[in-house]
């Protein structure tokens, strides 16, 4: 097991350095003190962030939770607090999802079932009984299924007609155009169609090379450049260290003993037992895990059971490893009506979102959904008149020329949110240019023919002054070190 001691000591120091960046970066005041709205998953609306200075605590609990984890100090009950934590955060805000999040979130909660702490750990330290040299094999088998998934499915999601034809990464390393030397080589067709199908072949082929042992060297080594030159263009935060440490789990497992001593593991042959000969409780064990298995290989390509490109409705998107697949400009500007008084205004959306929700929340017709009926609550509470909601939505996938995401003839409170036929949602119909649309969201209805939408006559008098229009383009600044330094927002 001394793989597994190596990833349980540097999946809990990760953790806690998440837990920590989180909190000395501005993260948790910029994520989750901040915003007076949180855009929620489906049916868990109920979750919030805790008051005061409760969401602090709550992340320098994780901080000292993933150290006891790391160090092998009551380990389950560490595992398991820091996993139910971490999904709590995970809940909290659903523009700041990420693919490895939902991979932390899936291992977080085997952790307290893998007996990871019975070498090298405060645990066996206090109790020798508990001390072995082994562990079933099972163990490392969970781990790598969950390392396998994003590798293996983030590239079959690279089989899509958009990016095979290099666009959306040519949007990508065009950011870094700027830069000296390089910047120029990153636009080039040669370079373009490098990272593109060098990255389609990596999720694809990395797996099978590192279970290989004549190939695992040369595939560590790929793995190993692949994500230190992501960790360099991409801002992805954990995910190359952590997919850098959990590839080590397909070498062989006494791998870090033979480093240190120079001498494996002795071990006798295993002895495979026939089925019936199992004990109850280990073939119900092994059914649940069968059925786990073929649950998570059906979960990500669940997306072609929905019309159109999840790209563009977002349905089935998250929860799939479509990683770094699309470039999707969104804007959107609402109009709330009161039909008593026969008023109609675009609401400002500041007073409720950081700039990170408000640059990401546009590309999600559900998202857009879900803002808008809070808007109407909120205006209903204040006033006890009842709002209809209309939202002018617009969106450049993978370059394309915007058109409207959503149906703005639709009034958003008589829509329920999760619901699986969603004809409210326009379908893609711009064709991939050969160029990419390079406009300014600021000029983007100037070249677009749009619907009559109603004539905006002003809030009525008991709206706030702060809850005035404000549909211009804007620089905002975000905290120092959180996010990127400036970013452009653009609230229709």
């Amino acid at each position: 097991m001394a793989s597994l001691v190596v990833w349980r000591v540097g999946w809990g120091a990760m953790i806690a350095w998440w837990a920590w960046d989180y909190l000395t970066s501005g993260r948790v005041r910029y994520l989750y003190v901040e915003p007076k709205f949180h855009f929620t998953y489906t049916l868990f609306d109920w979750v919030r962030p805790w008051p005061g200075v409760g969401m602090y605590l709550h992340f320098l609990a994780l901080a000292a939770v993933g150290l006891l984890v790391a160090s092998g100090c009551l380990y389950r009950l560490a595992s398991l607090l820091w996993a139910a934590g971490f999904t709590y955060v995970f809940l909290l805000e659903k523009t700041n999802y990420q693919n490895h999040y939902y991979l932390m979130l899936l291992i977080g909660w085997w952790m307290p079932w893998l007996p990871l702490h019975r070498a090298v750990s405060v645990d066996a330290a206090w109790h020798p009984g508990l001390a072995q040299d082994t562990v079933p094999a099972w163990t490392l088998w969970v781990l790598r299924f969950h390392i396998a998934l994003p590798y293996f499915f983030g590239g079959v999601a690279k089989l899509d007609p958009d990016w095979l034809t290099g666009m959306p990464m040519r949007q990508m390393l065009s950011m870094h155009a700027h830069w000296p030397l390089i910047g120029p080589l990153l636009t080039r067709d040669a370079i373009v169609a490098l990272f593109t199908w060098g990255g389609l072949l990596f999720d694809l082929t990395i797996v099978p090379l590192l279970l290989w042992r004549p190939t695992r060297a040369l595939g560590y080594a790929w793995c190993m450049a692949f994500h230190l030159l992501n960790s360099i263009l991409f801002d992805i935060h954990l995910f190359p260290w952590l997919m850098l440490l959990a590839s080590t789990l397909f070498f062989e497992p006494d791998w870090p003993r033979r480093i240190l001593s120079g001498k494996p593991l002795s071990l006798p042959p295993p002895q495979p037992q026939p089925w019936r000969e199992l004990p109850v409780s280990t073939r119900l064990g092994l059914v649940a895990a069968s059925l786990y298995v073929v649950f998570h290989v059906w979960w990500p390509l669940r997306h072609h059971l929905y019309p159109g490109d999840a790209s563009w409705t977002e349905q089935g998107h998250f929860f799939a490893w479509r990683m770094m697949l699309r470039n999707k400009q969104a804007v959107v500007r609402y109009y709330l009506t009161d039909p008593q008084l026969g008023r109609t205004w675009n609401p400002n959306l500041r007073p409720y979102l950081s700039d990170m929700q408000a640059s990401r929340f546009p590309r999600d017709p559900e998202m857009i959904l879900e803002l808008g009926q809070f808007l109407a609550r909120q205006y209903e509470q204040k006033t006890g008149r009842r709002l209809e909601v209309r939202a002018l939505a617009l969106a450049s996938l993978n370059g394309r020329k915007p058109q409207l995401l959503i149906d703005p003839q639709v009034d958003l409170t008589r829509l329920r949110r999760g619901q699986l036929h969603r004809p409210w949602v326009m379908p893609q119909a711009e064709l991939l240019p050969e160029k990419a649309w390079h406009l300014p969201p600021t000029v983007w209805e100037r070249h677009l023919e749009l619907p009559a939408l109603p004539p905006v006559t002003g809030p009525p008098g008991d709206w706030t002054p702060e809850q005035r229009d404000s549909s211009e383009a804007r620089w905002l600044t975000r905290p120092s070190g959180a996010v990127p330094a400036v970013v452009r927002i653009r609230l229709l």
